[in-house]
């Protein structure tokens, strides 16, 4: 394969001895630095043209994945604040998404602004961005003192530090400028923040989505000490590896000790887990020795052998029959029931370039905005063909004019900006258009 070097001369990468290939490694790091110092610039700018005017129009993570509970705007304390919505056309020619977007924001705000020093190295190509970003998402909560400490302490070894060295520096310096911040922060986790959480692997996460998902227990060191003890005690014992008879059954250890905590709920009298599935196959594929797959909603797609295996003892509703071609027309604002459930089945996410929300979680929005009756708007303005999925903060993106958007015949959304730049989101992703 043809390259260039750091003199734009040519060469093949499949010619080179060992020495030439570090050596062209080494080129190839440098370049990677220089990239991503020009991104950063880039971003910094277009943060430094997207002031916010107040608080009111401020980016804030309030309304971004992943961080639903936290409504603090973005960048730490002494950042400038920038404009809500500022993110979305940045982050659609970037191809990326707004959250993730976002994040680049604040963290390159955090490095200008809080961690200069660290920030200078990334300028000078001796840091890669990454390491430095990884700083920065970690001191955006800190005092501006306690991040200064950081910044004074990581700047010189930031270029080899791990999460660990990262970690130990921000409670130092927390336990140096802020002790007060760091005893609440101890008794919230301590107490406030105990509970139960179940995460489900999406689609394509870390490959192949196989039926599994994350239970995550915060609690009292004793008791989660206890259960974990009870889960290794019933834990069956492995198969012996010199006996052939057990060579078929031999199971992974985790396999085990997850088979050991059902068991340890069904002693305690656990309830029954409530299914719901959208299964687009008959009654007799179901039962059938078939290869089908079925898809379950919010999770993707399961063979028939692994949906017969939950369905097993659990408390199972069937819904009726959903018709996707139905088009009816409603006069009212919102959608009933069933016309949600067409909408969120059609388009599994929210139809923003380069958004992956579930719809689920999204909002419906009227993609010809819907005008009330009493007000002169038509009847049936209310149909499928209508209603998008969109979440909360893409809906009020459009909403506030920042964005429109189309449906096409086919199925795919047409969006545009201000300008020039369009995209089309289609059942496989977002698509850059020429539309300048």
């Amino acid at each position: 394969m043809i390259e260039t070097d750091s003199h734009g001369q040519p060469l093949e990468v499949d010619d080179l001895d060992a020495d030439w290939l570090l050596d062209f490694a080494h080129q190839a790091e440098a370049e990677v630095r220089r990239a991503e110092r020009r991104r950063l610039r880039v971003v910094l700018r277009w943060c430094d043209l997207n002031p916010a005017v107040d608080d009111e129009s401020r980016l804030s993570w309030g309304e971004q994945e992943r961080v639903w509970d936290c409504d603090a705007w973005i960048g730490g304390e002494g950042v400038p604040a920038v404009a809500e919505f500022s993110a979305e056309k940045l982050a659609a020619v970037m191809r990326m998404s707004p959250a993730a977007t976002t994040s680049l924001m604040a963290e390159a705000l955090e490095l200008r602004h809080r961690l200069p020093k660290i920030h200078a190295r990334v300028e000078s190509l001796d840091v890669a961005l990454w390491r430095a970003r990884r700083v920065a998402k970690a001191t955006q909560g800190l005092s501006p003192e306690a991040a200064a400490h950081v910044d004074a302490v990581l700047a010189p070894v930031v270029d080899s530090v791990g999460p660990t060295r990262i970690d130990r520096a921000v409670a130092e310096a927390i336990a140096l400028h802020d002790p007060a911040s760091l005893e609440a922060a101890e008794e919230k986790v301590a107490t406030n923040e105990w509970g139960l959480t179940l995460r489900h692997r999406r689609p394509g996460e870390g490959g192949q989505w196989a039926g599994t998902s994350w239970l995550g227990i915060t609690g009292d060191t004793p008791t989660l000490q206890r259960l974990h003890d009870l889960i290794i005690d019933t834990t069956a014992p492995p198969a012996d590896p010199t006996d052939p008879a057990d060579l078929d059954n031999e199971r992974d250890l985790g396999v085990r000790q997850i088979e050991a905590l059902g068991a340890v709920l069904d002693g305690l009298g656990a309830p029954r887990p409530r299914v719901r599935l959208n299964i687009d196959i008959t009654t007799e594929d179901l039962a059938a020795d078939t290869t089908q797959v079925g898809q379950v909603l919010g999770l993707g797609p399961a063979t028939l052998a692994k949906i017969r295996d939950w369905l097993a003892g659990a408390s199972v509703t069937v819904l009726p029959v959903l018709d996707m071609a139905r088009v009816d027309a409603i006069d009212d604002h919102d959608p009933p029931r069933w016309m949600r459930d067409l909408v969120t089945r059609r388009d599994t996410h929210c139809v923003f370039p380069f958004c992956d929300t579930g719809s689920p979680r999204c909002d419906l929005d009227h993609i010809s905005p819907y005008i009330p009756l009493h007000l002169g708007g038509p009847p049936g303005q209310t149909h499928p063909g209508n209603l998008a999925p969109l979440c909360r903060h893409h809906h009020r993106a459009k909403t506030e004019d920042h964005w429109a958007y189309q449906h096409t015949d086919h199925g795919d959304y047409l969006w545009g900006d201000q300008h020039g730049h369009s995209y089309a989101v289609t059942t496989h992703g977002t698509l850059e258009l020429d539309a300048r």
